[in-house]
């Protein structure tokens, strides 16, 4: 797992007005939840920011008025409904050899056979996993190969095993299945078919 300095200030400004002052400014508030200590607010370039979270699940090392450096990971990211833009970061302290618990995006790896030799449809179920590891172990996605699969199989969180990490989703949860593709049936009325028969439209 990668780490990335993200340099920030501390902030005395709360409240829904302290925050759209910040975002005026292109800044971005959050906060730092620690471990038996207060919670720390600061803010944080929105630049710097969004260059982060192009790694969501890296470890963080928040290094506060260059004077401090804490060890974190992101808890959790508000975003703005229309842009998508960050409005607000929360992110939580590490500590070597602690578990965390984090949700990793899945990625599916192949063709199904069922898809390439019988024509069937891969649907995906879930589409992250919420796993509890040790923050060093956290990765970018969890790749699930599909490959194998054919008409009717499925992969379920039962069938899935990663070294070093606690699925926490229920075992009976699908992930990934290949199904038959559905066939819309057009319903033709007794008028259609008589008035296809004579050549006319049937009216109501």
């Amino acid at each position: 797992m990668s780490e990335n300095i993200l340099n920030a200030q501390s902030r005395t400004i709360s409240g829904k007005g302290g925050a759209r002052q910040l975002r005026a400014n292109g800044m971005v508030p959050g906060v730092y939840y620690g471990h038996n200590e207060s919670n720390i607010h600061f803010a944080v370039r929105e630049y710097d920011l969004s260059r982060l979270l192009r790694h969501r699940h890296t470890i963080i090392s928040l290094s506060l008025d260059n004077t401090s450096t804490h060890q974190c990971v992101i808890r959790s990211i508000q975003r703005d409904p229309v842009n998508s833009s960050c409005l607000h970061i929360d992110l939580l302290a590490i500590h070597k050899g602690e578990l965390i618990t984090v949700s990793v995006p899945l990625k599916m790896i192949g063709i199904p056979e069922g898809v390439k030799d019988s024509g069937g449809v891969l649907e995906h179920g879930l589409v992250e996993l919420s796993i509890e590891c040790d923050p060093i172990n956290i990765p970018e996605a969890l790749e699930i190969d599909v490959s194998g699969l054919q008409l009717g199989d499925s992969i379920h969180v039962s069938d899935l095993d990663f070294p070093g990490i606690k699925i926490l989703e229920d075992e009976h949860a699908v992930i990934a299945h290949v199904v038959t593709p559905k066939v819309e049936k057009a319903e033709t009325s007794a008028e259609d078919v008589a008035a296809s028969a004579t050549g006319e439209t049937a009216t109501a």
